[in-house]
């Protein structure tokens, strides 16, 4: 790849780690929000949103981090989904 296409696919990258790491993170704020509030939260719609939300922020923070984007975004998506992970097994046993 050349060097003047590396920081359009830097950007590219970035914004995609935003959306996921967002969307994955609003996500699972919905669920700790059913947790605590029980089966009478409203979880269906509320997901949707969290995730309209959280993909939109994620992708405004890279947008706002620039070429750092990818390296931050990187680790803050391995943090989460570590935690996602965590989640669903504690769930699920």
């Amino acid at each position: 790849m050349s060097d003047s296409r590396e920081p359009a696919r830097r950007s590219a990258v970035g914004t995609t780690l935003g959306w996921v790491a967002g969307a994955l993170a609003f996500f699972l704020l919905n669920f700790f929000l059913y947790q605590a509030f029980g089966d009478g939260y409203p979880v269906e719609p509320t997901s949707f949103a969290a995730v309209l939300v959280g993909a939109f922020g994620g992708m405004a923070v890279a947008d706002r981090l620039g070429e750092r984007a990818t390296k931050v975004l990187g680790l803050a998506l391995g943090v989460i989904l570590a935690v996602a992970t965590v989640v669903v097994f504690l769930t699920v046993t």
